[in-house]
């Protein structure tokens, strides 16, 4: 498995030659210099959840109908598509799907209340054939699957903070922990600090910088 990352939340996952996008939203454009036309060859798009650092219709439409690739979400972000005419098909909550012979499974999430909303968005985690868990933007978790690696969202207010991350991962014992969900300017976060955190524990950790990957046995 390659793993490969993008702003924010936005991960690329090359697993048995499928490359599964996960919610390439618009920080992805804004602190790259990258265009959505730039997602060549992917096969399966999957988003956690409507808000617009995870799901960016604008650039959906151009890498969707570019790699003619379906999009799994749950129904608050399939109606948002719907809007702007991308089609999408809803994975419900537990429900495991296969595409090309690699299951997929839904994963319920609980994102933190976000300040000055009453809104609190639907989000949907995800499990790549028991091999990586990308849980979206959520607050910790009693139950949670096993994954041989385990993306963590870090930054705190509107999802787990350093020392739940910390938890979330000790509880989950992955071989390979790789922090995200610190790039935005209004809820920042410093892998740096969560390295600190870990440095007690005998996990791996790996920050990922933009566009940088790494191999997964």
């Amino acid at each position: 498995m390659k793993v490969t990352k993008y702003p924010q939340a936005c991960f690329l996952i090359n697993y048995q030659g499928v490359n599964i996008l996960i919610d390439p939203g618009v920080y992805v454009y804004q602190q790259m210099d990258m265009k959505p036309e730039d997602f060549t060859k992917i096969d399966l798009i999957l988003l956690t959840h409507g808000d617009p650092d995870h799901t960016d219709p604008e650039a959906l439409k151009i890498i969707q109908q570019q790699n003619s690739c379906p999009i799994w979400c749950n129904r608050e972000v399939k109606d948002k598509l719907e809007l702007a005419d991308i089609p999408a098909e809803i994975i419900a909550y537990d429900e495991v799907k296969e595409f090309k012979k690699i299951k997929i499974k839904a994963i319920k999430s609980v994102h933190g209340k976000i300040p000055g909303k009453d809104f609190i968005p639907q989000v949907t985690g995800f499990l790549i054939d028991d091999k990586l868990y990308h849980p979206g933007d959520t607050i910790y978790l009693e139950n949670k699957p096993y994954a041989d690696v385990v993306l963590v969202p870090i930054c705190g207010t509107v999802v787990m903070d350093i020392e739940e991350a910390k938890r979330f991962s000790l509880d989950i014992k992955p071989q390979l922990v790789i922090p995200m969900h610190y790039d935005s300017p209004r809820f920042p976060g410093d892998p740096e600090e969560f390295l600190q955190a870990m440095s007690d524990c005998d996990l791996s950790v790996k920050i990922l910088n933009f566009g940088e990957s790494i191999e997964v046995d």
